[in-house]
């Protein structure tokens, strides 16, 4: 296949895209001025000391062998230091002293170098997980609509980590670019002939090296994929665990796992070939650079010990180069990873609730839907259109539809996961969205058909409402909610732990739990969605008596599908294909026999006789 001028340059953009993604990200984090700096310094220090260790290294062999006239031979001005060293070295033993001095220098500067870069890359990472947590928490509830809980997790999991190894590639191809530079400035001092053969032959090398980027670059991106789907396997795994076995669908689940195992396998050790090529070709190609600079000496007459002198330096310099060829291909191989987690901090193409800037301590009123309407998508058709009606204070309010009549949407407007597209709902007759939303939403507790317990104990899951509720408020709420019998029946009462998405219980058995964390709120206002759709109707009624005793003159939605439990409601809604059909007091909407709700409300009847 023919390369173009684009797929040449492709190799250095990545390079560059990396290092830009890694410049974005630094800029979130509130980074000490003086860490580069210092551990620039302290590069420098070090392979200054180690290019001095080098050069005396060689005037102690001359010490030692007692040829010290050995050291005339040597040309440039490193030539003329080393003279004038062997003014201050008189034995081979002194001139050991010192390399050995220089050596426990340049270890301690390296050592202080990698604290330094530890530090600061792990003060990276901390500040961007909280960040992308935070993020997570703070935006509009479609974002997370929009984008799978597997690439979720591997952008806040793994990817945030890779800040502190990228900030260190950073450092290490400042320093290994400063310690180049020196060792160079080094050879020149020796022999400006041998340096310029040693650069020319250097970048013929690392040009061959540079065509590695590209296809890192590649394989970086599918490891990065093949993560997310091994991810989404897993996750599939667990959440689906009791599915899975009900069907018998172990064999077809564990053979996805293993495609997507071998494939994640795959990409990984096609990934490690190509970095471990990195090692070895640069070696070689720094030996034919020795093997050319030792003929080339020859050939132009240039002293031994000058030349000995530059295959020292030159080898030396291979571990430098070596290392910023590696740091140089690690961040190609990264910058899908770090232009992700950029994307997740970014704000700009993002939505966020509005904070409100009214107080509000207390439902007076009522809540007020005006002509609203409800799009999930801009193509889509309206989940709700053109709804109007009220939910009084203190009355308990039904609100009533068949599946996907926008019941669910509804809730999810008043909680503000949502922002209607059209119309304005009022709480007591302000906008709801001027309202503070922590103060609004301080009024609230939701309980739902699905119930989202987490790892955790009985007491942890109810504690989720409110993080300072008392163990007494707990298991009174757990009392009222029906459930504190069978929780003092268990062998570890509330301190059960729930287990994975709270499978251990019975669906009633988590409504009920989920009842108990909305009951401890003590709320203002009382969302019940289906939240008793798995009891009898025996233990629904006392529940539900139980929870109006518990909020008597509180607001209460009552959402449900069974019509004949509303009739003791004060407001009913009736919804029909995201429209309001019917409102108004039960008795009002039974007398009208052409109504929805009393036509429904007598099939059901009907159907309870037969």
């Amino acid at each position: 296949m023919v390369e173009n001028a684009g797929d040449v340059t492709r190799p250095r953009a990545a390079r560059r895209a990396a290092l830009a993604e890694l410049w974005r990200l630094l800029k979130v984090a509130p980074l000490p001025r003086w860490a580069t700096p210092v551990l620039i310094v302290l590069g420098l220090a070090s392979s200054l000391a180690e290019t001095v260790g080098i050069t005396l290294v060689l005037l102690f062999f001359y010490l030692a062998m007692g040829q010290v006239e050995l050291t005339t031979s040597t040309s440039g001005i490193l030539g003329d230091a080393l003279r004038h060293a062997t003014g201050w070295f008189h034995s081979s033993a002194e001139t050991a002293l010192v390399v050995l001095l220089l050596i426990i220098l340049r270890g301690a500067l390296a050592f202080a170098n990698t604290l330094i870069s530890a530090r600061v890359g792990e003060q990276i990472n901390e500040v961007a997980r909280n960040r992308v947590h935070l993020q997570y928490l703070s935006t509009s509830y479609q974002f997370f609509q929009r984008h799978d809980e597997a690439y979720l997790m591997e952008v806040l999991g793994t990817e945030t980590w890779l800040i502190s190894a990228a900030y260190s590639s950073l450092t290490r191809i400042i320093v290994s670019s400063c310690s180049i530079f020196l060792f160079v400035s080094f050879l020149f001092a020796l022999s400006v002939k041998i340096t310029i053969m040693a650069i020319a032959a250097s970048l013929v090398a690392s040009a061959g090296l540079r065509y590695l980027s590209r296809p890192i670059q590649e394989l970086g991106g599918g490891v990065k994929l093949a993560h997310q789907r091994l991810g989404e396997h897993m996750l599939m795994t667990l959440q689906g665990m009791r599915t899975i076995r009900a069907y018998g669908q172990e064999r077809a689940h564990q053979e996805r796992f293993e495609c997507g195992s071998a494939e994640a396998r795959r990409v990984a050790l096609g990934l490690a070939r190509l970095s471990g090529l990195v090692s070895p070709l640069t070696e070689i190609g720094y030996l034919v650079v020795l093997c050319l600079v030792i003929a080339s000496a020859d050939m132009w007459g240039i002293g031994f010990a000058t030349s000995l002198t530059a295959v020292a330096l030159l080898y030396r310099l291979q571990p430098h180069v070596r290392e910023l060829e590696a740091s140089l291909l690690y961040m190609a191989q990264i910058e899908p990873q770090l232009r992700s987690i950029r994307l997740m901090l970014a704000t700009d193409d993002k939505e966020y609730p509005k904070p409100g800037r009214l107080a509000i301590s207390r439902l007076s009123d009522s809540i007020s839907f005006r002509n609203v309407t409800f799009r999930y998508d801009a193509g889509s058709e309206p989940a709700v259109r053109d709804v109007s009606f009220d939910i009084p204070a203190g009355k308990i309010t039904a609100l009533v539809g068949a599946s996907g009549a926008g019941k669910t949407t509804i809730v999810n407007l008043l909680l503000g996961l949502y922002s209607a597209t059209g119309g304005s709902i009022r709480v007591d007759g302000r906008p709801l969205e001027d309202l503070r939303r922590t103060d609004w939403l301080g009024l609230l507790a939701i309980a739902g058909q699905d119930v989202d317990l987490v790892e955790g104990t009985v007491i942890d899951n109810v504690r989720m409402s409110k993080n300072d509720a008392s163990d007494g408020e707990i298991l009174h709420a757990l009392r009222v909610a029906g459930i504190s019998e069978i929780v003092e029946a268990l062998p570890d009462k509330y301190n059960t732990w729930i287990g994975q998405h709270g499978m251990r219980f019975s669906g009633g058995q988590r409504q009920r739990i989920g009842l108990a964390r909305a009951i401890v709120r003590n709320p203002e206002f009382l969302i019940l969605d289906e939240a008793m759709s798995a009891l009898d109707r025996s233990l629904e009624d006392s529940v539900k008596h139980a929870i109006q005793q518990q909020l008597k003159g509180r607001s209460l939605l009552l959402i449900t599908h069974r019509l004949e439990s509303v009739l003791d409601a004060d407001h009913v809604v009736c919804l029909e294909a995201g429209r309001v059909s019917a409102e108004g007091p039960p008795t009002k909407l039974l007398a009208d026999s052409s109504s929805l709700f009393s036509r429904n409300l007598r099939v059901g009847a009907v159907g309870t006789r037969h």
